[in-house]
């Protein structure tokens, strides 16, 4: 940043606990610790140290740590909330949750609603896409992933907390819970921006791993510049599967947080890897800015050269487990996206399930894995679902929807061959191009590798290809909602219409409710409260029934829900339906 924002980071929690401010040299940022550190101690300013030798007091599961988690801030008197889905069809901006604060964008921060508790904990399910190319590579990327965090939300007058008890709190949990020495810990001074929201946050650093943010929510951007907001918030983001990591101190995450899916695939293929390799390979990985394909062969060969072996002996362990990793991170990122209603497709968020597919097919493929994705994807759910039944509940549901996505991508691979051969042939020699493997990707499903593999003439796989697809299909799709045609009933809407409670936001499970009619305008029925979810930001109205007729349309005209039937007759304000 471009201001000094250092005064935002004087607190009384770091004074009265013998917490020094230091500068680090490497770079440049502020941190606090009570240990007498000369760097920040994240990578790549410090190596990872933990591996071999964790400093949390005993190793944890991913399991016992949410719950460590959860049930320590119970303890602080926070409120447990359930999870809320994948799809955050709540929101009119994004497809998918990325971190427990879009649970409460925008209807709490903007004063809609109250919040379910406050302050409150959660362990979220969230889904990400911006790194899927380096999901197997670094040790610790994932498309899916659990944000553990707590929040409180301010109001003046009925301030809950906010700087000093968020840190402390923290603290508490790291030492007091998880046995850490507080002289291995280090706070960076940070600065956050995000969603038109801006405040400072303080990056918790253990032996070289960022394990949580802590964001202290307290201004608005706007074109005339920094605006204190009304309400406070804070905004913390803690990750599982690092927490966990670091407990077990194992070469990668992946070991960790997928233990006895990883193993039992590598005890089926017979692979065993060598320990030294993988732990040199995630230390080196630790130290780079993953973005792009030379930064993995950067990788690999400053790994082989640590070592002191070849680059293809390295490459004979390595990539063997990157594809497991694929494999398992894919097939988590699954089970709970196909719990949570999405359906493998070409638009919207069906994309990116069926990219989760096609790249778990082809890591399988690779390995000549005689199992199928079904398989591995309802391992998973065994191993999730004690504490997540809803995977019980659905699991025939998801099993089918893999399989069919299973059988339409070997399809694809049969047809492949020709497709392939056809654009070569209307290329006479040229190489293809970015943009025709996009076109075989999303047009017929084809990888790019398996492009390379069909193809008579020379294909360069872009890097970070599936970040590119990701990116231009969220583009796309921004760009089309910014087309949508807005409802013609929805015209001349009155501006004193009466708020509509969102029942869905609170509950997003019901799936029968009473609710009084207030108003009918324009033949749109407006409730007191509704479980309905409205047409926007790329996901259609829910449809159901009310009074024995079918509920054909619902759309949201600023705090206002209207449902439109297929026939309103006889149905009147102040009425309760059903």
């Amino acid at each position: 940043m471009s201001f000094d924002f250092s005064s935002e980071f004087q607190l009384e929690f770091f004074h009265a606990n013998g917490f020094i401010r230091r500068i680090c040299p490497k770079c440049g940022r502020a941190f606090w610790s009570q240990g007498d550190w000369p760097t920040c101690g994240e990578s790549p300013c410090e190596e990872y140290s933990f591996i071999g030798q964790s400093p949390i007091k005993h190793p944890y599961s991913v399991h016992e740590m949410r719950e460590e988690y959860l049930s320590f801030f119970e303890e602080n008197r926070h409120g447990r909330v359930r999870r809320y889905p994948i799809v955050a069809r709540w929101r009119d901006d994004v497809f998918f949750t990325q971190a427990s604060i879009y649970d409460f964008q925008p209807w709490v921060l903007d004063g809609v609603i109250e919040p379910p508790h406050n302050p409150l904990t959660i362990s979220q399910t969230c889904v990400r896409f911006n790194d899927i190319d380096n999901v197997g590579r670094t040790g610790r990327h994932y498309t899916f992933f659990e944000m553990l965090a707590h929040h409180a939300f301010n109001w003046p007058g009925k301030e809950v907390y906010f700087k000093d008890r968020t840190v402390e709190l923290c603290h508490r949990f790291l030492t007091e819970r998880l046995g850490v020495d507080p002289k291995k810990i280090r706070y960076v001074e940070e600065w956050w921006e995000g969603g038109g929201n801006s405040g400072p946050c303080v990056e918790v650093i253990l032996e070289g791993v960022e394990l949580a943010t802590l964001v202290f929510m307290m201004y608005r951007e706007s074109p005339e510049g920094r605006v204190p907001m009304d309400m406070t918030v804070v905004d913390t983001g803690y990750g599982l599967e690092r927490f966990t990591w670091i407990s077990q101190g194992t070469p990668s995450a992946y070991e960790a947080v997928f233990g006895p899916v990883v193993r039992g695939i590598q005890t089926e293929l017979g692979i065993q890897p060598d320990a030294k390799v993988l732990e040199a390979y995630s230390k080196v990985a630790g130290m780079l800015n993953m973005k792009t394909a030379a930064d993995v062969r950067k990788l690999r060969e400053q790994t082989a050269q640590r070592l002191g072996i070849s680059y293809e002996e390295l490459l004979a362990t390595i990539e063997p487990m990157e594809n497991i990793y694929v494999i398992c991170d894919h097939a988590r990122a699954l089970a709970f996206m196909l719990n949570d209603g999405v359906v493998p497709s070409n638009v919207r968020e069906g994309y990116f399930a069926r990219m989760l597919v096609r790249r778990a097919l082809r890591a399988m493929r690779h390995l000549q894995m005689p199992r199928t994705l079904a398989d591995i994807v309802g391992q998973q759910i065994d191993y999730f679902a004690p504490h997540f039944p809803e995977l019980v509940e659905n699991r025939d549901d998801i099993m089918d929807l893999v399989q069919v996505e299973e059988k339409r991508y070997y399809e694809t691979l049969e047809r492949g061959r020709s497709i392939v051969q056809k654009m070569t042939q209307q290329l006479k020699g040229k190489p293809i191009t970015t943009e025709k493997l996009i076109e075989l990707y999303d047009s017929h499903g084809l990888n790019p590798e398996i492009v390379q593999e069909y193809s008579d003439v020379p294909v360069e796989i872009p890097d970070a290809f599936y970040q590119m697809v990701a990116r231009k299909h969220e583009e796309e799709e921004t760009a089309a909602r910014g087309e949508e045609d807005e409802c013609p009933r929805c015209e001349e809407f009155p501006d004193d219409m009466p708020e509509t409670v969102l029942g869905y936001y609170e509950d997003p499970e019901v799936m029968s409710f009473q609710a009084k009619v207030v108003a009918i305008v324009n033949d749109g029925i407006v409730l007191d409260r509704t479980y309905f979810y409205p047409e926007g930001g790329g996901q259609e109205a829910d449809y159901g029934i009310m009074e024995d007729r079918n509920v054909v349309d619902v759309q949201k005209v600023r705090n206002t829900v209207l449902h439109f039937l297929d026939d309103i007759k006889g149905i009147e304000v102040g009425q309760t339906v059903t």
